[in-house]
């Protein structure tokens, strides 16, 4: 009886998943297709060209980050926007010698009359907030734009914004988030697929969430903010690691909109590892559920937010993973219990159309980021969601730990900007996961050998899809771990063009 309730409850929550994701993927269709006549995609306000230039500082958080640094400040440098009213901060919290590497260049720039400073702190306090935070002190612009490390903007960024658009006319606008693009999208497989997972938050559901005036969230780099939203929320917050989650929510709750410029493009970095991806996902995951912990309460008692539900469905993005891993530990139990048929009828029901919506979203994204629908496309839809789905224990494990740790500690993503390989450097995925992950392979691998030995075909299905699929995911990871010579020495943990310029300064 238990097992059947706890069964019912999670194919009940599954349901719910698979509403809200018809829901969006039905109301872009409807509205931000044929709401806006016959576009897509939202179509670029009308550009003015008539509006002095304000004030502007871009902030450039770094941490060890040597890889890619150097191209992210030499992009920032070529912003075409007036010299005088373009203030950019360096923010390097780094610990591995890209300081070293960075300093000739930020030297140069201001030397050329470029107003640019390298701010170093002490420590890390605060992480990434802290460190926009301790930028804000030492600057009085009136907007602020963000890049992360491995973000490349476009010379006419912020002109298109602050100069040619419209969008922060409206004194209620706190952000503008633009779309990521990403550089080595063709790179391999995996970010392929990724490139697939985040299209559609950015493809499909941010022009939903515009055309019903939803809160937009902030996606941590390449947006614009007006100082003053930040500042009436009290700044960066570094309770959580989405920390541009809270901040985006803090300010909804007072009133302030974000908007999302899909024609604002700017290329970025994903993860060409497993290893890096699982760190970036793990994050995230924690730091979903940390907002969800510190803010749910107060999301759905606003008077402020139009669609309070939707809004906490967009922060509850990561609880996927734990319906999912709930649903593959007890769905062999019920079968071969032979429980009430209906209740074992619904989880099917419930499990197929969640993975129908997820196809048919994963479809609509590649044909909408016209990557087409060729055999190509097909196979990355397919390891899109079988890679989303082997994320299970990685992002389970993080979402309860944020739904309980107040102090965690910020683990920025290994960057490999223009070297051959991915950088093996800073890897800290615990091999406990990796562990529990095989075991779990061999598990659901297992129960589908039993199940078909009693007869039941279909219902082995998914377990032989996810075990197969997980134990697909630790043998690339397995292919991917550091050899021990490679983990030992301090120096390793530098990338070689960090340490290149580290022995020139030496010499000099």
């Amino acid at each position: 009886m238990l097992l059947m309730l706890a069964f019912g409850l999670v194919t009940f929550a599954v349901a719910i998943y698979a509403v809200f994701e018809a829901r969006i993927l039905l109301g872009f269709w409807h509205k931000a297709r044929h709401g806006r006549a016959g576009q897509i995609l939202p179509k670029p306000k009308k550009k003015r060209t008539n509006k002095p230039a304000p004030d502007v500082t871009v902030q450039l958080p770094i941490y060890n980050e040597g890889a890619v640094a150097l191209d992210l400040i030499r992009a920032v440098s070529r912003l075409d926007y007036p010299r005088d009213r373009l203030h950019i901060q360096v923010l390097d919290d780094s610990t591995d010698g890209t300081s070293a590497l960075i300093a000739p260049e930020v030297n140069r720039l201001a030397k050329l009359g470029l107003d640019i400073a390298h701010m170093c702190r002490d420590d890390r306090e605060g992480w990434k907030a802290g460190a926009l935070a301790a930028g804000l002190a030492v600057s009085d612009s009136e907007f602020v734009a963000m890049f992360d490390a491995d973000f490349l903007p476009p010379p006419n960024y912020l002109r298109s914004v602050l100069v040619e658009g419209s969008a922060f006319d409206d004194p209620q606008v706190a952000f503008i988030q633009g779309r990521w693009t990403y550089s080595n999208e063709r790179q391999n497989l995996l970010t392929r697929a990724q490139a697939i997972l985040l299209d559609r938050h950015f493809v499909i559901q941010k022009p939903f969430q515009m055309a019903g005036e939803r809160t937009i969230l902030f996606n941590g780099s390449a947006g614009i903010w007006r100082r003053a939203a930040i500042d009436s929320v009290g700044g960066w917050s570094a309770d959580t690691l989405c920390e541009d989650m809270d901040l985006s929510y803090r300010c909804a709750l007072k009133g302030w909109i974000g908007t999302y410029e899909e024609s604002l493009v700017c290329p970025s970095e994903i993860p060409a590892s497993l290893f890096a991806f699982k760190l970036q996902q793990r994050r995230w995951a924690k730091g979903s559920a940390q907002c969800v912990r510190k803010l749910a309460v107060d999301i759905i008692r606003s008077k402020q937010l139009r669609h309070r539900w939707d809004d906490l469905y967009a922060a509850l993005g990561y609880v996927l993973h734990p319906l999912l891993l709930s649903y593959t530990l007890l769905w062999p139990w019920v079968v071969l219990d032979e429980g009430v048929w209906a209740v074992t009828f619904a989880g099917q029901m419930s499990l197929t159309a969640a993975n129908l919506i997820g196809i048919l979203g994963f479809a609509l994204t590649s044909l909408i980021s016209r990557r087409g629908a060729g055999f190509r496309s097909l196979r990355d839809i397919g390891f899109a969601l079988m890679l989303g789905a082997s994320l299970m224990i990685n992002n389970t494990f993080a979402f309860i730990v944020g739904c309980f740790e107040r102090a965690s500690v910020f683990e920025r993503t290994p960057k490999q900007g223009k070297a051959r390989r991915p950088s093996r450097a800073g890897f800290t995925v615990a091999k406990w996961c990796v562990t529990f992950e095989l075991a779990f392979s061999t598990y659901l691998l297992g129960l589908a050998w039993y199940m078909i030995g009693k007869g039941f075909y279909a219902e082995a299905v998914p377990c032989v899809a996810l075990g197969f699929g997980m134990a697909g995911a630790v043998l690339y990871q397995y292919f991917e771990l550091p050899a021990a010579s490679e983990r030992a020495p301090l120096r390793r943990s530098i990338p070689a063009r960090v340490r290149l310029a580290l022995r020139r300064n030496t010499a000099e």
